[in-house]
């Protein structure tokens, strides 16, 4: 049995009308466990970050992390994997074919430009062992590269590289005091840009009042669309709106609690279970605001209330496999980027460390109308369920 068959079935259970393969393929299976990591790391910032816009990219952070996974042994690759949400007695060449398959199928999106790249620097003076940055390399399709990082201009050469892979969206994420003293940085960047299947009408956008969680209203620019097919979609607490781009399996979940419910609280597995159930019978007339939000965070206290708190600390981390002595976490870095507009959608990350003709049924077509004048959930996320981008906003 494949090693993750049984994890899968136990966490993944099947949506009405949605069909699972099975065995899954390799990487699905990763999916699941960067779904299941995804969300709770994302709970545990909105924790820290009440009523505020919170943005994480889950596949960014998890990619990281499974590269310095790796070089983890003992207590703190158990501790590792379980946030991560793998299984146990996975070998380590199992799971990185499955990161491998993973970013595989993330290069392949048709018009829609999405890029993931990652990188492993080292300190000039520091060892890394050989079979660590081959890995690297071949699997993860790093650049590994060494640099003086008592040298302010390592800072501006790993700035630049993340400033590049992003498209300047996240100009930079360590200083030069951040990175001296360290032996080596691992970094992940992320960056999507996609343009609605049908673009909102510019001359339809009119400003509107937004409300605010703590009573006050802001205008802002309200984008309206008519009859947007196949888009809506409900559940237990929500009502959502799916958008498609042109050439791309990617979509945007745009979440709108019921009146009285905070979006993190709708944002969980069942949830995005039902998410993917479209009412074909709906005829949705969509207004959403225009945004673009900015959002960093160090997910190093997260993280250790998730569990994973020994790779931080000295000298209880364990590291040896990288054949470095007192290698251990210092911090995670994460910055996002998130552009909605009438085409569609820029969206980029860093980190540091479908149609088919049936049978015609005559129905009534019922019409809605999605205002999302309050705040909201918003996913970035590809049919397989690969999750990219995940937040709440509160003030667009």
């Amino acid at each position: 049995m494949p090693f993750w068959k049984k994890f899968t079935q136990a966490r993944v259970a099947s949506a009405k009308g949605v069909k699972i393969q099975s065995p899954i393929p390799l990487a699905g299976q990763a999916r699941v466990s960067l779904q299941s990591f995804g969300l709770a790391l994302l709970q545990h910032e909105l924790s820290s970050k009440r009523k505020q816009n919170v943005l994480l990219s889950p596949v960014s952070v998890f990619v990281a992390l499974a590269m310095a996974e790796n070089g983890a042994v003992g207590e703190t690759k158990a501790a590792m994997r379980k946030v991560l949400a793998l299984p146990a007695d996975v070998n380590d060449a199992e799971f990185n074919q499955t990161i491998e398959e993973l970013l595989h199928s993330l290069h392949q999106q048709g018009e829609a430009e999405l890029e993931i790249a990652n990188a492993l620097w080292v300190d000039a003076r520091a060892t890394i062992a050989s079979d660590f940055v081959r890995l690297c390399q071949e699997v993860y399709e790093a650049a590994a590269t060494t640099l003086d990082f008592s040298n302010p201009a390592s800072a501006d050469a790993i700035n630049n590289w993340v400033s590049d892979k992003t498209k300047g969206k996240i100009p930079s994420i360590v200083t030069p005091a951040a990175i001296a003293g360290l032996p080596a940085v691992l970094t992940n960047a992320l960056y999507f840009k996609g343009k609605f299947r049908t673009p909102f009408p510019h001359d339809a956008t009119r400003p509107a009042p937004f409300y605010l969680a703590d009573g006050r209203e802001k205008l802002v620019p309200m984008m309206r669309k008519e009859e947007t097919s196949k888009a809506y979609r409900k559940g237990k607490g929500f009502e959502a709106a799916v958008l498609s781009y042109k050439g791309s399996e990617i979509s945007l979940y745009l979440v709108l609690p019921k009146k009285g419910t905070n979006p993190e609280q709708i944002l969980t597995d069942a949830a995005l279970q039902e998410m993917l159930i479209a009412n074909k019978e709906v005829d949705l007339e969509l207004c959403v605001p225009r945004f673009a939000i900015h959002f960093d965070c160090e997910l190093k206290e997260p993280l250790t209330r998730l569990g994973m708190g020994i790779a931080f600390q000295y000298p209880d981390a364990d590291f040896s496999a990288l054949n470095s002595e007192g290698f251990f976490l210092g911090e995670v870095i994460h910055k996002t980027y998130l552009e909605v507009d009438e085409e569609g959608t820029v969206a980029a990350a860093a980190t540091e460390v479908m149609d088919t003709l049936g049978a015609y049924d005559p129905v009534r077509i019922e019409q809605k109308t999605l205002l999302f004048n309050r705040p909201f959930a918003v996913l970035l996320r590809d049919t397989t369920g690969t999750i990219l981008f995940a937040g709440v906003i509160y003030d667009p």
